[in-house]
């Protein structure tokens, strides 16, 4: 079924915007550079019938889009959904229904105009700009079809808009070309007068075409932000990489457009003209057979799921972290990737125009950027994995912990160690000391990069446990490892907001006040101020929290108190902000103090539930409100993480 939908996809397409594209041409490009000559009078007749072709196609596929969106709703055959009711159910009750029946009303309109005109009767060219208009809508209602309309707010508003304005470029430019081949052709047999009228028209239509570029340019940038908006979902899904080809396909047109521009369309006046004319009419028939498949390569986009949200097969065996860049670096990379843009803009219209010598420089200017470019980049690089960039299958979560510290006893500790120092009973008798699973360079790598190793080894040492564990329990050993790593880098930080966020606190579940929460609900408002002690709740400290609660709650800084050495209580003096929650979750949150500081460790977490301060009774003490509220407002200006659409690895 999905074959179907896609190919009546792009027969629907193409056909759409060979509508709007016939009617751009007659009413922008060809009335008023012919001005009723005869090419213009056999090119109208040629153009009427090209519209009526291509509205029975937008018919006859349209009516094929809504028996395959039917039959996938209903489960039931392409041939038996007209007889259960299908069709009508789907035409009256969901969404593409709704489009369908305007677009309908649509269709019956454009064809009065196009029999109208078919007569050349009286307000023929009124008629036709009113044809133009409906044929407009018809492209742009796809809009409503495509991921655009999917998202919300904001957002999806520019999203739309973008799909709007990329649909009706593709169709001023894409389906103009066949136009203009038959023009040339009619042109061709008018030796006299047809000249003049190709070189009028030409000049009309690339002026049209520039414009049209430079919107599909700009509204595809904002696509692709929003469907494959980084490096891995561009070139690790199979979604990004059809994007990919649909790019270089338009930059295949581009780059026969510019020859078109820059060298055959001056032609037209000199002694090669009837050359030039050929080969226009010629490369117009190849841009729009690269038309055809953009257009096909968009069905297939239709029924994938976007970039950003499916899970990326990293295909390279290295990444750049740019993170990693110093500040001079990351300048000289930029540098050089402009200029390599710059060469090649350069060198596509050197080889259009056929001018060599800058069309050598331009290929020299490529190969310095390429040369040197890279060496910057160089230090950044680091081994990556068809793993690096999954998403985990197991939230980060203080159950997942606790499950994968029962894991990692089990089959981890006998190498890396009880503490995952590298340490471990079996390490003596290994060629390789096991990796320290609690310095900071674990987070150097990324959560895939981990599954990777769990998944398949590390070297000849480390065993691969892909047929031992589930997804799952790799996943949740993947978590154990990151939270308790976390807490040794916690416990080194101290009272001064740190803009590394590498310590990230696990979410959990508590009960306050008889209301369930998280975490991670408390995180989404702003930072929180998690207070961690041990037996005794530190009774003055919450209540000089307390007495400071209104100060707190105006720099947006809620307060949790846990006692780590078991399920909290309030006990008999009910301090103000203790919690209770689960012995799991206890011991969980026990990764993050240790019995050196003095009782008490009370973490800053920005909201994405990073450490960023740490205060302990022992050594410095803890801080005043005063304090408190001035970090939690610099904590507050770090940025949430964007959403992760992704899949899962498993």
């Amino acid at each position: 079924m999905d074959a179907f939908i896609v190919a009546i996809r792009t027969l629907h397409f193409a056909a759409c915007a060979s509508l709007a594209g016939v009617g751009a041409f007659e009413c922008l490009i060809a009335d008023p550079a012919l001005d009723g000559s005869a090419t213009a009078a056999d090119l109208s007749r040629r153009l009427n019938s090209l519209a009526w072709i291509s509205l029975a196609l937008a018919v006859i596929s349209g009516l094929g889009w809504l028996a395959g969106v039917a039959a996938d709703m209903s489960g039931q055959s392409l041939g038996g959904v007209f007889g259960s009711g299908a069709v009508g159910t789907a035409l009256m009750h969901t969404r593409i229904g709704e489009d369908w029946r305007l677009r309908s009303a649509l269709v019956v309109l454009l064809a009065l105009c196009l029999a109208w005109n078919r007569r050349r009767g009286r307000f023929a060219g009124d008629v036709a700009w009113i044809g133009l208009a409906l044929s407009v809508l018809l492209l742009a209602s796809l809009a409503w079809a495509g991921h655009g309309a999917a998202d919300e707010g904001t957002d999806g508003t520019i999203h739309l808009v973008a799909d709007l304005l990329h649909l009706l470029a593709a169709g001023a430019w894409l389906g103009g070309l066949a136009p203009l081949a038959l023009l040339l052709t009619a042109a061709r047999r008018d030796s006299a007068s047809g000249m003049t009228a190709a070189a009028a028209t030409t000049r009309r239509f690339s002026l049209l075409a520039v414009v049209s570029v430079g919107v599909l340019l700009a509204s595809g940038i904002v696509n692709t932000w929003y469907l494959a908006g980084n490096v891995p979902a561009l070139i690790g899904t199979l979604y990004g990489r059809l994007l990919l080809l649909k790019i270089a396909l338009f930059l295949a047109m581009l780059t026969i457009a510019a020859v078109n521009r820059l060298r055959l369309t001056p032609r037209f006046d000199g002694t090669d003209a009837h050359a030039a004319l050929a080969r226009l009419r010629r490369n117009a028939l190849i841009e729009s057979g690269l038309g055809l498949g953009i257009l096909a390569i968009v069905g297939v986009l239709g029924v994938l799921p976007p970039g950003l949200h499916t899970e990326p097969i990293w295909p390279l065996p290295f990444r750049l972290v740019v993170s990693a860049l110093s500040t001079g670096a990351l300048v000289m990379l930029l540098i050089f990737a402009i200029g390599f843009c710059v060469c090649g803009a350069v060198a596509v219209a050197a080889f259009a125009a056929g001018w060599k010598r800058p069309l050598g420089a331009a290929f020299i200017g490529l190969i310095v950027c390429v040369a040197f470019g890279g060496a910057p980049a160089m230090p950044a690089l680091v081994a990556a994995y068809p793993t690096t960039f999954f998403a985990p299958s197991a939230p980060y979560n203080a159950s997942a912990v606790d499950r994968g510290a029962v894991i990692y006893a089990q089959n981890c500790a006998a190498c890396h160690g009880a503490d995952g120092r590298g340490d471990g009973p079996a390490a003596a008798g290994l060629p390789t000391k096991p990796a320290n699973l609690v310095q900071p360079h674990l987070f150097a790598h990324t959560p895939g990069d981990l599954f990777w190793w769990v998944s398949h080894g590390y070297g000849s040492v480390m065993p691969g446990f892909d047929g031992v564990l589930t997804p799952t329990d790799r996943w949740s050993v993947i978590h154990f490892i990151r939270a308790r790593a976390a807490g040794v880098i916690a416990s080194g930080m101290g009272p001064a907001v740190s803009t590394i966020a590498a310590a990230q606190v696990p979410d959990f579940a508590f009960e306050s006040g008889g209301v369930q929460d998280t975490l991670s609900q408390v995180l989404a408002e702003g930072p929180a101020l998690l207070v961690l002690f041990g037996a005794d709740a530190p009774i003055a400290r919450l209540q000089q929290l307390g007495a400071a609660q209104l100060k707190l709650i105006a720099a947006g800084l809620p307060v949790v108190a846990i006692g780590v050495n078991g399920a909290s209580q309030g006990a008999v003096t009910n301090p103000p902000y203790v919690v209770g929650l689960s012995a799991k979750v206890a011991a969980m949150l026990s990764l993050f103090r240790n019995d050196s500081d003095g009782g008490e460790t009370e973490l800053m977490l920005d909201r994405n539930g990073n450490v960023r301060v740490r205060w302990t009774a022992s050594g410095g003490g803890l801080a005043t409100p005063e304090t408190l509220a001035a970090d939690a407002l610099t904590v507050a200006r770090f940025s949430g993480a964007a959403p992760n659409h992704a899949g899962h690895g498993g």
